[in-house]
């Protein structure tokens, strides 16, 4: 447990100090890397999000082998599980889906739905993964521990970033180049959205720069990758480099983020700190059930 949370800790520590450059230097910052059309930032963007939704899909894919252990759960109990990894394919589906084109996607492309015909396919394989990665698992605790990371990760996605979101709604960077709204520091709600929406012909979208959901989700990877040894001890060698290309990959998308203009470097350090704390208290749960080896 102490690597693991040495691992957490330090995560947190970093964007917490990035959240703190930012609260005070988030307009410079973005001044000087503004280039909404960057095609470099555009793509990164739009796939940034897939290995982190894909995370749910990989959870999925361990509820799927549990289902077929028919010697060890009852029929009612399985049902659950496979319920369960229908969930995650579907909520992993649409959310990476999302992603492709629209106001955060690729803007040439006007029909959101194509994004879900080519999530589809790629969280079917990542299910498929998370399958084979866990089928041959003896660990009478999988259950409890794809649970925990399930609830720890939505958890921060939904309550966590969609919630500040509709309580803050600052207005996006892109959106105060194009237009006149003034900058909103993070701290202080932008409770006039509505108006300036209505006056400069803006959707709700360019209002929801604080925090970043983008960076939330890629954070996915390099986090529950902290959970591999718990699923099997043979994985414990690849939490450290798993959790390391993840981060570093995240860190690209954050950047990307700020690149286009679609958030500021405190959108993007609180979104990966929401995220990191739901994994703390995730770890601290299953530390408190003295069943794991973290």
């Amino acid at each position: 447990m102490k690597q693991m949370r040495l691992y957490l800790y330090i995560t947190l520590g970093v964007f917490l100090a990035l959240f703190i450059v930012g609260t005070f230097l988030d307009l410079q910052i973005n001044t000087a890397l503004y280039s909404q059309r960057n095609t470099f930032g555009l793509v990164v963007s739009v796939i940034g999000t897939t290995p982190g939704y894909g995370m749910f899909a990989i959870i999925g894919g361990g509820f799927l082998t549990l289902f077929f252990k028919k010697e060890e759960y009852k029929k009612w109990v399985r049902i659950l599980f496979l319920v369960a990894m229908l969930g995650c394919l579907g909520a992993s589906t649409y959310f990476a889906g999302r992603e492709f084109f629209g106001a955060n996607g690729f803007y040439w492309v006007a029909k959101k739905f194509w994004g879900y015909f080519i999530s589809l396919p790629v969280m079917v394989g990542l299910t498929y993964f998370g399958y084979l990665l866990m089928r041959n698992v003896d660990n009478k605790n999988l259950w409890i521990i794809l649970l925990v990371a399930l609830v720890a990760f939505a958890f921060a996605l939904t309550a966590g970033v969609t919630l500040f979101k509709a309580i803050f709604h600052r207005p996006r960077f892109r959106a105060i180049e194009s237009t006149m709204i003034p900058y909103y520091p993070w701290y202080e709600r932008c409770s006039s959205y509505k108006g300036y929406m209505e006056t400069f012909g803006l959707t709700s979208e360019e209002f929801k720069s604080f925090p970043s959901g983008h960076a939330a989700a890629s954070m996915g990877v390099p986090l529950i990758a902290l959970f591999l040894p718990l699923i099997d001890e043979k994985y414990r060698k690849y939490r450290l480099p798993v959790f390391v290309c993840g981060l570093v990959f995240a860190l690209l998308v954050m950047f990307s983020r700020m690149l286009v203009g679609a958030h500021f470097l405190s959108d993007v350090s609180m979104g990966a700190m929401l995220v990191t704390i739901c994994m703390v208290i995730g770890a601290e749960i299953l530390h408190s059930l003295k069943k794991f080896n973290l």
